[in-house]
């Protein structure tokens, strides 16, 4: 047996001083994230908070019609503000290029991106040059606009190589949000991802849809998932359920608060742009990365 030596209470307070500032330069990477966050270009998103859901209400932006005044089109309403009210097609579009992060922001930011070629909720491209998180949840209109009007022209830079999307869930709107993040990734098990995912996107175009276990289930067999039997024992796989509460987790203890929320490389989008903006800010990023591996 090992007796402690004089000098080992010296080694454990030296230790313990290096773990305390490796700790504190974490915390302060993460609060100047934050700040960098709050920069971001944000228009048209649903964001958490304590109050509960139906005082934080966002719906997706219309052109006035129907009976609707430019007040109702712009989606004004208790809980919101200006900025989440303003219709995504007559926000300012800023210059990617000129959002530059400070240097230790864009290495935390880059070290976000999972580049796993197992993961079930990414599409493209491993080494991509550039990678966009997409944090969401699925009763969000806005992430419904995002996924069903601008997700799939871009399609062609995730084919290109050009881009990789990396989605990861934000729970916001209590148990059916998290039922439909369980369940997507059920489907994605049986590589049904993206359907399965439109789908329940396309379910909260117009609102927060509301939907229980068996709508999940029925939603499973439209779309023909193949072993609905593999599926509904999903639903209950505690594995699932840990991986959608580490996605939320992350995104809160980073500062994420709203959905959809995008980081793309060194960028931050929040809310539904239209598919100019984000081909502009791909653009920039993909420009910058073959810059800095020459």
């Amino acid at each position: 047996m090992s007796t402690p030596t004089a000098n080992q209470p010296a080694h454990d307070t030296k230790a313990a001083s290096i773990a305390w500032a490796v700790a504190a330069i974490v915390v302060a990477l993460v609060v100047a994230f934050i700040a960098w966050l709050a920069m971001g270009d944000r228009d048209g998103s649903d964001t958490a908070g304590d109050a509960p859901a139906t005082t934080q209400e966002a719906q997706p932006q219309q052109t006035p019609g129907e009976g609707q005044d430019q007040g109702q089109a712009q989606g004004q309403g208790e809980g919101q503000t200006d900025d989440q009210a303003q219709p995504p097609s007559q926000a300012p579009a800023p210059d990617a290029a000129e959002q530059t992060p400070p240097p230790e922001i864009e290495e935390f930011m880059l070290g976000l991106q999972r580049r796993d070629a197992d993961d079930p909720m990414a599409v493209g491209d491993v080494d991509a040059p550039v990678v966009m998180i997409e944090y969401a949840d699925y009763r969000c209109p806005y992430c419904a606009q995002f996924a069903t009007q601008t997700r799939p022209d871009l399609d062609p830079l995730v084919e290109d190589g050009t881009l990789r999307i990396e989605f990861r869930d934000l729970v916001l709107f209590e148990e059916a949000s998290q039922l439909a993040a369980v369940a997507a990734r059920a489907a994605a098990e049986q590589d049904h991802l993206h359907d399965y995912q439109t789908a329940l996107f396309a379910l909260s175009a117009e609102g927060r849809a509301e939907y229980d276990r068996d709508d999940i289930i029925a939603l499973a067999e439209e779309l023909d998932i193949p072993d609905l039997e593999a599926f509904e024992t999903a639903l209950d796989d505690p594995e699932i359920l840990a991986a959608v509460q580490a996605d939320t987790a992350e995104a809160r203890a980073i500062g994420v608060t709203s959905t959809p929320t995008f980081l793309i490389n060194t960028q931050v989008v929040q809310g539904a742009h239209p598919i100019q903006h984000f081909e502009q800010v791909i653009a920039a990023e993909a420009e910058r990365a073959a810059l800095t591996t020459r």
